[in-house]
């Protein structure tokens, strides 16, 4: 006891001010005073002039749900032919189903089991690849073609069930009359005028009997660099 009170009446009794100890060299040189989390780099420049809809902050993380798109004949025609006219091709083709929305790190699970209960009713459907048409982002920074998807009934379903989720989130809904597309290759700035005088010769590269059907066996979810499968009812 008689140690602990001399611990505790020496701790009091100092009035003197602390003086911190200084940080080793060859630690300080591990950091030279960089940032250890730097904030990523938002320079359109670095993205292939590609703006973010939204500021990027740490522990926010973009997400949104959508059908993947398997390899296509119909596709992979109209990308090959997009070349000449200068459009970036879409790798990974996809269909939205949401907005892209902002979603914190902690709510990634549960906004996850969420998405899976609501499509527990989903069964498996097939997409209809139409016509081709242009397409322009919310804020008109890029420009996208891609073909029409149907049938609607089925995936406003989809969005339906997926807009049940966001709301519970207080994340924005799907838009209200959506133009369900597959977009296939894009470009910087609204050129809607122009690329639409191209579709017509496009459409004349596609044979008659090239399939335009897209099974949906799944949908997926990406946020952040995630990637999440909701597998559909047989």
């Amino acid at each position: 006891m008689d140690l602990i009170q001399r611990y505790g009446d020496s701790d009091s009794e100092t009035d003197e001010p602390e003086h911190k100890l200084p940080v080793p060299e060859t630690i300080a040189m591990m950091f030279d005073g960089k940032e250890y989390h730097p904030k990523p780099n938002n320079d359109p420049a670095s993205h292939q002039g590609r703006e973010r809809l939204f500021e990027h902050e740490r522990g926010n993380w973009a997400t949104y749900v959508y059908i993947p798109c398997p390899e296509m004949e119909l596709v992979e025609i109209i990308q090959e032919n997009l070349t000449e006219y200068g459009l970036e091709i879409i790798k990974n083709p996809h269909i939205s189903l949401t907005r892209t929305v902002v979603l914190q790190y902690h709510w990634i699970q549960r906004f996850i089991n969420d998405i899976k209960s609501k499509l527990m009713p989903i069964l498996r459907f097939t997409v209809r690849l139409g016509n081709l048409e242009v397409f322009c982002n919310d804020n008109h920074t890029r420009t996208f073609i891609g073909f029409n998807a149907q049938p609607l009934d089925i995936l406003c379903q989809c969005v339906a069930q997926l807009d049940s989720v966001l709301s519970d989130y207080n994340l924005p809904k799907y838009y209200e009359n959506p133009k369900f597309h597959l977009s296939i290759a894009w470009c910087l700035g609204d050129q809607s005028n122009h690329l639409k005088t191209i579709l017509k010769s496009l459409e004349h590269k596609i044979e008659f009997d090239t399939s335009r059907l897209l099974r949906v066996d799944m949908l997926m979810c990406k946020t952040g660099n995630k990637k999440y499968k909701f597998d559909l009812v047989k």
